[in-house]
């Protein structure tokens, strides 16, 4: 896959697709919990947001994939943080793979974890070992301080299927972090080893009963 970054249109429009706070959006409409899709319009540099969720589609993408690479670097518990200096790094969740295959991550089998703090920058964990939790609650350490930024989207941390599809995972309880293994998650651990599947079954029947 070639990284080159692809020349703007001769006439320096381009129709793109970013991801911002939810905004009373239909539920049919949103990217996952709190997130949703909008247009926008990149004209010589400048972002405009349009009215309206986006329809996320073959062209929307191919625009995505088609700017110039994101900044890159990884951190402590292979957090790759990917950042721009315009307003459309959080978009490239929407093409994920293609980002990861840039710098080398080819696979993500089973899935990973995403936040979205603001529009420049997208924080990303493949799912493969131990480091998950330890790079979930550096991601929503890192995403709750980036919300004095303009134009936050979330604190939070999300598990992306490999199908794309996203599953709010942390809440934020005053200045602690809470990480909440279940659904989609509690699967991908389980497949890798990680988590007792039956076990973390028995205790939340447990919790259901005392409640």
């Amino acid at each position: 896959m070639s990284t080159a970054a692809v020349p703007p249109p001769a006439d320096g429009i381009r129709l793109v697709t970013v991801v911002r706070a939810e905004g009373g959006t239909p539920d049919d409409a949103l990217l996952g919990p709190g997130l949703e899709v909008r247009r926008a319009v990149l004209r010589d540099g400048v972002l405009t947001v349009a009215p309206g969720p986006a329809v996320v589609d073959e062209p929307a993408l191919d625009a995505l994939r088609a700017l110039p690479a994101p900044e890159h670097q990884v951190a402590a518990h292979a957090m790759h943080a990917f950042s721009t200096t315009d307003d459309l790094a959080a978009a490239r969740v929407l093409v994920l793979e293609d980002v990861l295959a840039a710098v080398g991550e080819d696979e993500a089998p089973h899935g990973t974890l995403v936040a979205l703090p603001d529009p420049r920058a997208l924080l990303v964990h493949v799912l493969r070992d131990e480091e998950v939790l330890r790079a979930a609650h550096l991601m929503a350490t890192v995403a709750r301080m980036r919300q004095s930024e303009a134009g936050a989207i979330s604190p939070e941390v999300y598990h992306r299927a490999p199908d794309g599809s996203l599953e709010q995972i942390t809440r934020h309880a005053d200045v602690e972090v809470e990480v909440h293994v279940e659904g989609a998650l509690a699967d991908a651990l389980a497949a890798l080893g990680l988590v007792d599947r039956s076990r973390k079954a028995r205790r939340a029947a447990a919790r259901r009963r005392k409640g």
